[in-house]
């Protein structure tokens, strides 16, 4: 079987299974009619038609208008009144999380190599590591606020902290973890130091490096609409929360409609985010196959 018939298989399958969840909705929420809950697919496009417009607020017949064709709802309203759409959310947390990723990844590798390479640097810094990790990421959210105030930094470094300690880890094993036969060959070649760390240590750890790195980016996105839900004026977590519209920590007038286009938006961006990492990593790993 070629490869492309494999792969075109895999889209096939692909397909079926989303079309099936579609299906499987559609029919609990017509069975179930209770569209506060599990809204009806109409209301979900009308959401959706109206997150990706221009965000701006209709008022007297073209407000009617605009009621009749678009989903409408407090939050819908709220969002509106902000200028939030779709996209622009996405957009946002988007890039917060490459900021993420792109800072805390090599600070995570460069830590997990350090450690797995020098039985020293282990000895010292896996305590330390061990008692960071167990740190929810959110949770310095505040702190961070006491010393740099309410700006963009709070919600980024929460992101870069939990991107790093969670690529620690595989890049640690990736280097304890390589067969012991590959450095003894490489040293009776004569390779040593910088030599055998770069043509051999850390190509036999790569596997393992780009695992991590594809669960970084699940860590990532978890962490900024987190952040985003807590402390933020736009984003996806900004929307999620309707634009800070809470009537009380008991008790919240959210739009089911566009919680769930917004989970699906998530969703979309977070799986595009792996199929690049997956298909980039295939290329620069591909004598692992």
């Amino acid at each position: 079987m070629t490869l492309k018939r494999v792969f075109s298989q895999r889209w096939l399958l692909w397909l079926v299974s989303l079309a099936a969840l579609a299906a499987a909705y559609t029919f609990v929420s017509s069975r179930l009619e209770r569209p506060d809950l599990v809204p009806p697919a109409e209301d979900l496009a009308g959401a959706l038609a109206t997150l990706l417009g221009s965000g701006v607020q209709l008022s007297g017949a073209d407000h009617a208008e605009h009621e009749h064709h678009h989903h409408s709802s407090e939050q819908v309203e709220t969002l509106l009144q902000e200028g939030v759409t779709l996209q622009g959310a996405l957009a946002v947390s988007i890039g917060r999380v490459l900021f993420g990723l792109a800072v805390g990844v090599p600070l995570g590798i460069f830590l997990g190599l350090w450690m797995g390479w020098s039985r020293r640097a282990d000895d010292y810094l896996h305590p330390l590591y061990v008692l960071a990790r167990s740190v929810p990421p959110l949770s310095f959210i505040t702190y961070v606020m006491l010393w740099l105030g309410h700006g963009e930094a709070h919600r980024l470094i929460p992101v870069v902290y939990a991107v790093a300690t969670t690529m620690v880890i595989p890049a640690y094993h990736g280097v304890r973890d390589v067969a012991g036969k590959y450095v003894v060959a490489a040293q009776s070649l004569g390779a040593g130091g910088t030599l055998l760390f770069g043509r051999v240590v850390l190509p036999a750890a790569g596997p393992a490096l780009l695992t991590g790195f594809r669960y970084a980016i699940a860590i990532a996105w978890m962490t900024t609409v987190g952040a985003e839900m807590l402390m933020a004026e736009n984003g996806m977590g900004n929307l999620l929360v309707g634009g800070g519209l809470w009537s009380s920590r008991l008790e919240s007038r959210s739009d089911p409609a566009v919680i769930i286009v917004g989970i699906v938006a998530l969703a979309l961006a977070g799986w595009a985010m792996d199929a690049v990492a997956r298909a980039a990593g295939g290329r620069l790993l591909r004598w692992v196959r």
